[in-house]
């Protein structure tokens, strides 16, 4: 999604997105050097969607374990007892810098979010280790939060401050099925973080 506030007539974009597509108006584009793109706004939004041939910048695994036993999620379906389902993030997106005379790993920032719809007649008792729960009275949403190598890039103690790379979702269960799952991961959140004034991790 091109945001076009002030309603310029063309948006200059920088993607490695291949068979781009406008999936929301007509309007069209010229490639430059560069993998730039010129879109033809004409004052719009563009919205456009594309293929890409190489790894994510976060990885997603999800394990699901009954009754503290891992297993396959196919052989989860129509199963009882004490669920588990453990998201982890791999951030793939990193720098090298030089940090007081060490060469350190320096992870890109990013926030993951996930979402999981549990239907009420499946799961009961449900928590969440790091987010929220939100329940209509039918379904339940569980919504965690994980920020991937961003405690590893600050070079923080556990004991300091826990910055999670994983969640887990707890839920007794009758007859198991699959609940609607989505993951946003994003780094647009840390573009309005202030640093005036940070001299420190203490700081920060």
């Amino acid at each position: 999604w091109l945001h076009n506030p002030s309603g310029e007539s063309t948006i200059t974009d920088r993607s490695e997105l291949t068979n781009v597509k406008n999936v929301k108006g007509e309007e069209g584009f010229t490639e430059e050097e560069g993998n730039t793109k010129v879109w033809a706004a004409q004052g719009n939004d563009i919205y456009y969607q594309g293929n890409l041939d190489k790894e994510l910048p976060v990885g997603i695994s999800v394990t699901y374990t009954l009754d503290g036993k891992e297993m396959p999620y196919e052989e989860l379906a129509g199963k009882s007892g004490k669920v588990t389902i453990r998201y982890e993030y791999t951030n793939r997106q990193y720098e090298y810098a030089q940090i007081n005379g060490v060469r350190t790993k320096i992870y890109v920032p990013f926030v993951a979010l996930t979402g999981i719809l549990l239907d009420d007649d499946v799961f009961s008792n449900v928590e969440i280790s790091r987010g929220k729960l939100l329940n209509d009275g039918g379904m339940t949403v569980a919504v965690g939060i994980a920020f991937p190598g961003l405690e590893e890039s600050l070079g923080l103690a556990t004991d300091t401050l826990d910055i999670p790379d994983s969640l887990e979702i707890r839920a007794d269960v009758q007859n198991f099925e699959s609940g609607t799952a989505f993951t946003l991961v994003t780094n647009e959140i840390f573009s309005d973080v202030g640093m005036d004034g940070v001299d420190s991790q203490e700081d920060l």
